[in-house]
């Protein structure tokens, strides 16, 4: 007696028009979408041809690399993991028919990110979105718009995986209640672990940053201790009977922003308060290793001495300026790879600041803990301002920022409307409050702190009598 012929399986062409029909949420025809281990390489070459010519089309050809990333065969992994589970959960499914189902809807994948990446770009030039109308949570609400509308593609597969399933069992069978919420979930899990477009990618020269360019040489090594000497020389001695402010500013870490920052400052103080010949700046950075002094404990003990030298008694005023990192010890950052510096602590500060015999100070420290420094610094003579509380982080130091969110507020914006530190850190407190309350989400308040200089009312108020305005433009 002659064995039954086999059920005859569907070519994949048949399971891709079958599979059409899935994706508009209709049965699939009897018989179509017959399981087969031979039909996964087919559905592996269509996902990459997918991927290589959206990602083209997305990136342009013009310096384009192909990129090939492993992480594909992992997610079919994953999708047979899933099929199998549900297999377990309820054993009257089809596991081997879901598997095929979720392999085609994977590789459908990258069309939806090409979709969803054209959607983004399209929404998120509109003016509704990008500058909401509304405020707080509302115009949070109306900024995720655009992404949300970028994942329906995403969405649409994982719904129509969904009803697949949901379809192969009655609708009265409980277990029905536990594969139909894990389906969706983890499809959209699966999704989003990958970039589908990411085969071709724009190839860019690598940028030369200003650490690669830096290399620790002759002129370096030795220079640095001329270079500060040098500039120590050029401080120039205060006129007797004229107060006049001495500026001192230190960029403590090798981030850009702090450069740019402390460079900034140096000037804003030499147009509006005339501090030139009475300036200096210590910087950790590579771009400025051949011309401006490095920063460290020794360079600024070296400094106030000098300028402590310099200055006329009570007469001159010293606005010490420090920005980098700080840490919840209260410690201020002094980095510069490949150099160990010590870091700056209140207690080392306060000794520097005593040793150089300057009686009259103005000390910003703008770090997060910054607050850390308010204690151990003010006193009559000296006037303490901090970016931040000694618990509390400040914000804006990315490294591509002009300024810190405290600098932007305090030195570019405040200080421009009036010539009074401290009425300018009043102003700089309401600036900064108000950002960091109205970020999306909320940032926890900094708390900016101010004390000390009780004795220094009235030659603080000799500084403010000048008019002249200068400001400095921010680059976000």
């Amino acid at each position: 007696m002659p064995l039954p012929d086999a059920a005859p399986r569907s070519s994949l062409l048949t399971d891709l028009i079958q599979f059409g029909r899935l994706l508009l949420f209709r049965r699939a025809a009897p018989g179509s979408l017959t399981p087969d281990i031979g039909k996964l390489p087919w559905l592996l070459l269509l996902y990459f041809l997918l991927a290589l010519g959206l990602g083209i089309a997305l990136s342009g050809r013009e310096n384009g690399a192909l990129v090939l990333d492993g992480s594909i065969f992992v997610l079919f992994g994953a999708i047979a993991a899933l099929a199998g589970i549900l297999k377990m959960i309820d054993r009257q499914l089809d596991g081997a028919r879901i598997w095929l189902v979720f392999s085609l809807l994977l590789t459908l994948l990258p069309l939806a990110g090409f979709i969803g990446a054209h959607v983004w770009a399209l929404l998120s030039k509109v003016s509704f979105f990008a500058n909401p109308p509304f405020p707080g949570f509302a115009a949070w609400l109306a900024g995720m718009l655009p992404h949300f509308f970028a994942i329906l593609p995403h969405l649409w597969l994982a719904a129509a995986g969904t009803v697949f399933v949901a379809r192969a069992r009655p609708c009265d069978h409980w277990r029905r209640g536990l594969y139909v919420p894990l389906t969706p979930l983890a499809l959209l899990a699966v999704f989003s672990s990958i970039d589908p477009l990411a085969l071709w990618q724009i190839s860019l020269p690598a940028p030369v940053t200003d650490a690669d360019a830096f290399t620790v040489d002759e002129s370096v090594l030795y220079g640095q201790s001329r270079l500060l000497e040098a500039r120590l020389d050029a401080i120039e001695a205060g006129k007797p009977g004229v107060p006049e402010i001495f500026f001192l500013g230190v960029a403590g870490s090798e981030e850009g922003v702090f450069m740019r920052e402390t460079i900034a400052v140096e000037q804003l103080f030499k147009d509006r308060y005339a501090t030139a010949g009475h300036s200096l700046i210590l910087v950790n950075n590579p771009a400025t290793a051949n011309r401006i002094p490095f920063a460290s404990v020794e360079s600024l003990s070296q400094a106030l001495r000098r300028i402590g030298k310099r200055m006329n008694g009570k007469e001159d005023l010293l606005f010490l300026f420090l920005t980098s990192h700080g840490s919840a010890d209260q410690r201020f950052s002094i980095k510069l790879w490949p150099f160990d510096f010590a870091s700056i602590t209140p207690r080392l500060l306060r000794k520097a600041l005593d040793d150089s015999g300057i009686q009259r100070r103005v000390v910003v420290v703008s770090a997060c803990y910054s607050g850390g420094f308010v204690p151990a610094l003010a006193d009559g003579n000296t006037l303490v301002m901090s970016a931040s509380a000694a618990k509390r982080s400040s914000f804006g130091c990315d490294p591509g920022n002009e300024l810190t969110d405290f600098g932007r507020a305090y030195f570019a914006e405040a200080l421009h409307e009036t010539r009074s530190f401290t009425e300018a850190f009043r102003r700089a407190q309401a600036i900064i409050a108000a950002r960091e309350a109205a970020s999306i989400p909320p940032l926890t308040p900094s708390l900016p702190q101010i004390a000390g200089g009780e004795r220094m009312h009235t030659q603080l108020q000799w500084f403010e009598r000048d008019p002249s305005a200068v400001t400095i433009k921010p680059r976000r």
